[in-house]
């Protein structure tokens, strides 16, 4: 039996890497081009698709190892962001720091950083949408309680005229992945 093909079946389409959406801080709204903590799906320029790796448990038994699947544990992923003039990132993703409980030094100390409020910063859910040619949601990945583990704000240069760019590296507690919502 012969399997089809997405190049000699015109009705198949493969799914692309340009047709993506992130909402940063919350699920999408219909009509909403941003999550809830402002930053619009139009400067989100790069996104790392979720991973996860599953730990190993060894058993010795007469001289041969025989493995076990443990536990899963999902991993950092990052997005880079272009910095407009306005909307400014930069400034977003400060005031997510400042939000998450973290006081610039001069200001009164803060005994501790809980999570709750990490997790406030960016909403509960980051959801990545990916898009087939129509822009219907093909794939949709949820993470959930994602905090920011880095920011880096980019580099000036000179010689460049290049649009300056974030990179924000994000931990999580768990994603979910639904596929053909479309």
């Amino acid at each position: 039996m012969a399997t089809s093909k997405f190049w000699s079946d015109a009705s198949l389409e493969p799914k692309r890497q340009h047709r993506w959406l992130l909402y940063v801080g919350g699920e999408p709204v219909a009509g909403s081009t941003q999550g809830t903590i402002g930053i619009p799906t139009y400067v989100v320029k790069r996104v790392a698709k979720p991973q996860f790796s599953i730990s190993e448990t060894v058993h010795s038994f007469f001289g041969h190892k025989f493995y076990y699947p443990g536990s899963v544990e999902w991993q950092t992923t990052s997005f880079t962001l272009v910095d407009p003039v306005d909307p400014d990132v930069s400034a977003k993703l400060y005031n997510a720091l400042i939000s998450s409980g973290y006081n610039v030094p001069e200001s009164q100390p803060v005994n501790t950083l809980s999570k709750d409020l990490s997790v406030k910063a960016l909403g509960n859910i980051i959801t990545l949408q990916q898009l087939n040619a129509e822009n219907a949601v093909v794939d949709q990945f949820q993470l959930y309680n994602p905090w920011i583990t880095s920011v880096e704000f980019g580099s000036l240069d000179y010689e460049s005229d290049a649009m300056v760019e974030v990179n924000v590296t994000i931990r999580y507690d768990y994603a979910t992945f639904n596929t053909g919502t479309a």
